[in-house]
């Protein structure tokens, strides 16, 4: 028997049907509204080191918070950067499996960003706007350039002696700067792994500069080396742990670098597995932020992204970063100070020098500057609040620069500055390691680094940590580490040459 379906029936189904299949199309069609965003790979520079080094100034930093998708990035990037086809967009450098959500992004798109950003109350001086903070789902900040803050004369060429055997395990200590010239610091010394790095080919030292691993320090002052040297010595002295180097070249033969490859270097340090950083390095952040018309405005600046990073990276890991408190800068613009007044200038609870600033919020971050009795260095900085302590100079010259003896050869002309004073303590915390390792076996706290310097102050081999009361307004409670490991003796004015 046949079945017959009602005309009436038939019509309505067959709109149904129509409607549903329009709806269909409808969903999968774009028609003008929302598209999805071209993934970020699709931005990516080829040979980001070729062709010329383009200006930091106009690069921005991001930086993905955890947990944040990658459709969510390119949804930013669609919104915040690219826009129309007009807004150039170009990523030069991802920190790779170190840390696959960092980037460098640069272009037009990215220019105009951040020029919005300043119209908002950018972070940085009058004459060179930066910008930082937080954006949905990551955190941004300029590519600041990065500079050691001293020079030093070229050392002759010189080779150190093996390594002695010590009696505890190897300490590991990252050195980000200009490389390393095995001619002056012998390569017994240098990080050795098994392991791969999460650089290919950098499992005992990196060149950020070039991106190869070529570390060899191209410095006519041969900075690093000469820092490498300071540090080493204090190993030397005690014969407690021995040291072992992991070169980080983050600074071109010029001594520049920026604040990019800092960061993926931090993230390379930790996958290293560093125990303590030397960060003779640093850069000034104006006190106020400022509006597009370079008014100074209430709101103070705050490195969102350069903190953020350092604690996921080194201060969960309980890496060390001893860091330099950096020199007086008299092109600093703060507003609220007396322009002529170069002790507000010094003073880092006036003016912010990273990442030496982050020392009273961050556990892990030890800043240093350099003293001679109850005395602080007439060109660097100090704050009680800020600095944990000050390395003992060897001496003050005629100009009434203190100074170092320069550790590759005592007849060449000394040298000076907080990049200096830096690895003087590095070394200390690298010799005395063993003496508080247990400590970091847990989360750093503050109270546990406070624990650390007392541990340290009580070594008798001799006593190199004190308190100088004369310096309790200058470093935390006034705490001085003496380099020989004696007590400086005599006046300041005694020590003039």
């Amino acid at each position: 028997m046949e079945i017959t379906v009602p005309k009436t029936l038939s019509a309505i189904s067959c709109i149904r049907i129509a409607a549903a299949l329009c709806i269909i199309v409808i969903a999968g069609c774009d028609c003008g509204g929302a598209r999805t965003a071209p993934d970020w790979t699709t931005y990516q520079v080829k040979s980001p080191y070729e062709g010329e080094k383009p200006d930091p100034y106009k690069q921005l930093i991001v930086w993905l918070k955890p947990g944040t998708s990658r459709q969510e990035f390119n949804k930013w990037l669609q919104d915040s950067i690219v826009k129309n086809e007009k807004n150039e967009l170009k990523i030069r450098f991802v920190c790779g499996s170190c840390d696959s959500s960092l980037f460098l992004l640069e272009g037009r798109g990215v220019e105009i960003y951040m020029q919005g950003e300043v119209a908002q109350g950018g972070s940085g001086s009058k004459s060179k706007p930066k910008v930082t903070g937080e954006s949905g789902p990551l955190y941004f900040s300029t590519n600041i350039p990065v500079q050691f803050p001293d020079e030093v004369n070229g050392p002759k060429e010189t080779r150190l002696p093996a390594p002695s055997s010590f009696s505890d395990s190897a300490v590991n200590v990252a050195v980000f700067d200009t490389g390393l010239d095995t001619a002056l610091v012998g390569s017994a010394f240098l990080y050795k792994a098994g392991d791969s790095a999460c650089i290919p080919g950098g499992s005992a030292g990196w060149n950020f500069t070039a991106g190869n691993n070529n570390w060899l320090d191209d410095n006519p002052g041969r900075h690093g080396s000469t820092v490498t040297k300071f540090i080493i010595d204090e190993a030397e002295r005690y014969k407690k742990n021995s040291v072992v180097i992991l070169p980080v070249k983050i600074f071109g033969a010029d001594g520049t670098s920026d604040l990019y490859s800092i960061l993926c270097g931090f993230a390379y340090a930790k996958n290293r597995k560093a125990d303590i950083i030397n960060a003779s390095f640093g850069y000034y952040e104006s006190r106020n932020k400022y509006d597009s018309s370079g008014n100074a405005l209430s709101e103070l600046t705050a490195p969102v992204l350069l903190k953020a990073f350092i604690e996921e990276h080194l201060t969960k890991n309980n890496i060390l970063l001893v860091t330099a408190a950096g020199n007086k800068d008299d092109a600093i613009e703060d507003p609220e100070y007396n322009p002529s007044d170069s002790l507000q200038k010094r003073n880092l609870d006036s003016v912010h020098f990273y990442p030496a600033s982050l020392s009273p919020v961050l556990p892990n971050v030890i800043a240093i500057t350099t003293v001679y009795k109850d005395q602080v260095s007439p060109t660097q900085n100090f704050s009680n609040k800020v600095v944990d302590a000050g390395v003992q100079a060897d001496g003050i010259d005629n100009a009434g620069h203190f100074f170092f003896a320069n550790p590759v050869n005592i007849n060449l002309p000394p040298v000076s500055g907080s990049s200096f004073a830096a690895p003087v303590a590095t070394g200390k915390f690298a010799a005395w390691y063993h003496t508080y390792k247990n400590i970091l076996s847990t989360p750093l706290t503050m109270a546990k680094k406070d624990s650390i310097f007392a541990i340290l102050k009580n070594q008798p081999d001799p006593v190199f940590l004190y308190n100088e009361t004369g310096l309790a307004d200058k470093t935390k409670e006034g705490k001085v580490i003496n380099k020989t490991g004696i007590a400086a003796q005599g006046t300041a004015s005694s020590l003039r040459r």
